[in-house]
């Protein structure tokens, strides 16, 4: 986790500054060679090492490249666009049971999962940089290619095709004007009220979703029953809460939507930390409920942080808000097992809490269903709470 945290930070900076593609195809050659690298290691200190290296990869990634997607994809198909991203991270968290059961040695173990990431440089052939972060850098020239390939792509009339240059030319033309600047730094998510409020708000969401979630999955594996079930179940829950995630958050919007999947965890931890009288049987199904009202608000957590912050910062903002999750996920073991040595309702007391904070912070961030993912600083402080959202 430490390692997922250190490379959502590093290579969400470097991702706006150089482009999210060059640092997507450098994050799988990294993650591919450190990877098989660990699975050979011949000590502890190597592996760690390694394993540490592999995972700086892997949390520049998982932001880069939702938000590179996120970035060629309009508003009207952005919910389901969520949902071909987040189900495969269930299935594979549904998976790793089956792994760890048949290969027993942790080499193999390793490099089964490592081995994946040879899949990527497919991608290198056929993913194109993202227009957006080419648009606001000031690179109308290299943007207004990739554009009209992507609209003959999807079958684009060719009247339309032509009319692309010089809308984005005269748009481009008004940016310039309005002196707005091509170049950021993290401390602009910092320096105006509206996105320094929506930016610590949305940290906190990741760092309550990320505790909650990889909390009540070890909370679920440590009770009783077979702990490989236990995981599959823990990671499998994982589905259905993002295909509701997408319909909630479709039609009730995105706010709406994690206020009740907050409150969904907040009530299945609440009830096993209050019914002393319940079962093993009925602990597992209400931390269950715990987790499953996390794994709706774990999707939504992505999509929300990519529509409230600016192309200029969005991966910045994206790999701030990981570092923060990441950081819940770290402690989430220790709250599991080390607090729960003073008294087993400890654990669900604190998941409960993080949730109903979450719970009620997320009343003051702005809905951005159905709106125009913002592109500067300007159009990022525009976009604030309002009680008619």
């Amino acid at each position: 986790m430490g390692g997922i945290m250190s490379g959502a930070m590093i290579f969400g900076i470097l991702s706006d500054k150089y482009g999210r593609r060059i640092m997507f195809i450098i994050e799988c050659i990294v993650q591919l060679v450190f990877g098989v690298v660990a699975a050979f290691s011949v000590n502890y200190p190597m592996y760690a090492l390694f394993r540490f290296l592999h995972a700086i990869a892997t949390g520049g990634q998982m932001t880069t490249s939702f938000v590179l997607i996120m970035e060629i994809i309009g508003p009207k198909y952005r919910e389901t666009m969520n949902i071909l991203y987040q189900i495969p991270f269930n299935l594979g968290h549904a998976t790793l049971p089956l792994f760890s059961y048949f290969l027993r040695d942790w080499h193999y173990f390793y490099l089964s999962f490592s081995l994946f990431s040879i899949v990527y440089f497919i991608y290198i052939c056929v993913i194109f940089e993202s227009p957006r972060w080419l648009f606001t850098a000031g690179r109308l020239e290299e943007s207004i290619p990739i554009v009209e390939k992507i609209a003959r792509r999807n079958g684009r009339p060719p009247e339309n095709i032509e009319k692309i240059r010089p809308e984005m030319e005269a748009a481009f033309q008004q940016l310039a004007l309005s002196g707005t600047k091509k170049k950021s730094s993290i401390l602009d998510l910092f320096r105006t009220p509206n996105i320094r409020r929506n930016t610590i708000i949305m940290m906190y969401e990741w760092y309550n979703v990320c505790m909650v979630y990889y909390g009540s999955a070890q909370f679920i594996s440590t009770l009783s029953g077979n702990i490989f079930l236990n995981v599959f179940i823990s990671g499998i829950l994982g589905v259905p809460g993002t295909i509701l995630c997408v319909f909630m958050t479709k039609y009730l919007g995105r706010r709406v939507t994690m206020v009740i999947s907050n409150a969904i965890s907040a009530c299945g931890f609440l009830v096993i930390a209050c019914v002393t009288t319940l079962n093993p049987t009925m602990v597992v199904v209400f931390a269950i409920v715990g987790l499953f009202g996390a794994s709706i608000t774990f999707p939504n957590t992505y999509m929300y942080a990519g529509e409230i912050f600016p192309t200029l910062v969005r991966t910045t903002g994206m790999g701030l808000c990981s570092c923060f999750g990441r950081f819940g996920s770290m402690i989430a073991p220790f709250i599991t097992s080390d607090l729960a040595l003073y008294s087993p309702v400890i654990p669900p007391i604190v998941y409960a809490a993080i949730a109903c904070i979450g719970f009620v912070l997320t009343f003051f961030l702005p809905e951005t269903k159905g709106r125009n993912v913002p592109e500067t600083i300007e159009d990022g402080e525009a976009l604030h709470f309002r009680k008619t959202d």
